[in-house]
């Protein structure tokens, strides 16, 4: 749900960080949604921003193609505000946008009809934000996705969106399923450690590289990790510092990451998600990239990892 762009490797760099997009729960309009043709799976062509983050190319009444960054924990879809005034949308009041360093009201737009498949359409109401800062012509968020399986395929270069598969799932030797929890509407993976310690993950294609919150940082101090100072720059036009550092062992179910690269921050994600007790971690693009295809299975409350070919699972 949040996006870096590294200027430079380690050390005093700039990074370009997407926001976390939660209206405040009590001020958030209702989602009016529309589907045709739910129980097919669609494939959907996608290409990757400056940033490393997908993009999937979506219409809007008809309108367009424009493309959209696709994101696995946004709450709610962002659309960048020049493309909401050259398309005349409607405003749709306001709500509070609680941003990794903030929290402030924000103007809604009325999204008719956008759609991103093939006989597949939603009215959203979405946040208009300043496009330069969105990188994209916006966000696709839950409020577009849920409800079904979200394949990210980067071998194929494609997305792959519909219903969880009825019948049980073949899974093959490269293949690492991994259970989650649903909080807010995210699926938080629950099958997960850092240097041998329990960690909760969410899975954030919006993120261009992965998030630690404080108590994970703790740890690693208490791993003596050496940090580095960074400048996060939100999407928001918001600038904050954060901590940045590698950590040796990650691991997700069946699959071990070492060397892992995590920046730190006083995000807002971790207390609006009750992530602050123990270790969590976003997941970016960073990681999510190692693999052949992920996949977030909303409704069946996993992730789905495919293993690059030669890599092995971890031990247990």
């Amino acid at each position: 749900m949040s996006g870096f762009r590294p200027v430079a490797a380690f050390g005093a760099s700039l990074f370009v960080a997407a926001l976390c997009v939660f209206p405040a729960r009590a001020q958030a309009p209702p989602l009016e949604a529309v589907a045709a043709e739910e129980g097919v799976e669609t494939t959907i062509g996608t290409t990757m921003s400056e940033t490393d983050r997908m993009l999937a190319q979506v219409t809007i009444g008809g309108a367009g193609p424009y493309p959209f960054i696709v994101d696995t924990a946004a709450e709610r879809s962002v659309i960048s505000r020049q493309l909401a005034n050259d398309l005349g949308l409607a405003p749709a009041g306001r709500a509070r946008l609680l941003s990794m360093t903030s929290s402030r009201e924000a103007g809604m737009v009325r999204v008719p009809d956008i759609s991103f498949a093939p006989g597949q359409s939603r009215t959203l109401q979405a946040f208009a934000l300043n496009g330069r800062h969105v990188g994209a012509s916006g966000v696709l968020g839950i409020d577009a996705l849920r409800g079904q399986r979200v394949v990210l395929d980067f071998e194929a270069g494609e997305m792959r969106v519909g219903p969880a598969p009825r019948n049980a799932e073949r899974f093959g030797p490269d293949d690492i399923v991994v259970r989650a929890r649903s909080r807010y509407g995210q699926l938080v993976l629950i099958d997960s450690s850092a240097e041998g310690v329990d960690v909760d993950v969410v899975v954030d294609s919006g993120l261009q590289v992965s998030l630690g919150n404080e108590a994970l940082r703790r740890l690693l101090v208490s791993r003596r990790n050496r940090f580095e100072q960074i400048e996060l720059l939100s999407i928001t036009g918001e600038s904050f510092s954060a901590d940045y550092t590698r950590v040796d062992t990650l691991r997700i179910g069946g699959v071990a990451i070492t060397g892992m690269p995590i920046a730190f921050a006083d995000a807002y994600f971790f207390t609006r998600m009750r992530l602050t007790r123990r270790p969590a971690l976003m997941l970016g693009m960073d990681t999510l990239r190692m693999f052949r295809r992920v996949a977030v299975d909303f409704p069946n409350r996993r992730a789905h990892f495919v293993l690059p070919e030669g890599a092995g699972r971890a031990e247990r």
